[in-house]
Parts: C-alpha cells; sequence; structure tokens
C-alpha cells in the first residue's frame, strides 16, 4: 500500500511540474504584459500546455528509463553530492 501511494506521488509530482511552471510564467505574463481581460485565456492556455508537455514528460519516462531508474539518474548527480570544500 506505502509503494503504490509512493509511486502515486511520483508520477504527480513529474507530470505537475511542467503544468506548475507554465502556470506561474502565464501568470507573470499576465501581471507584466496583458490586460486584465485576457488573463482566463492565458492561464487556460498555460495549463493546458503544461499538462500537455507534462503527460509527454512522464510517457517518455515510463518508455525510456522507468520511474525508479529516472529519479535515482536525478539523485545520484556527482555535481550535487561533491562535499564542499
Amino acid at each position: 500500500m506505502v509503494g503504490w501511494v509512493m509511486m502515486a506521488l511520483l508520477w504527480g509530482v513529474l507530470c505537475l511540474a511542467p503544468l506548475l511552471l507554465l502556470l506561474a510564467l502565464g501568470v507573470l505574463l499576465c501581471l507584466g504584459f496583458l490586460a486584465q481581460a485576457s488573463w482566463p485565456w492565458v492561464m487556460a492556455g498555460a495549463g493546458l500546455l503544461g499538462l500537455g508537455l507534462g503527460i509527454w514528460l512522464a510517457e517518455r519516462v515510463r518508455g525510456g528509463y522507468g520511474l525508479i531508474s529516472f529519479y535515482g539518474k536525478l539523485m545520484s548527480n556527482r555535481e550535487l553530492n561533491l562535499p564542499k570544500s
């Protein structure tokens, strides 16, 4: 049961990361450049684009590396594990 929950959380994070990134960029775009009248359309477009990108990324990881080995490659990065001098 715990393993299933952890796998669901990892897949969710992998899929939601591009969604949240593009939503944040949509907010910045709306606040900086666009009028208040068009913000729902920009946010809906950014959300759909982010969700599509997240689904594509999750499918690419599933078909290529697999979820556990993908996160293992991310976490065992030499640059992140170097001792501080």
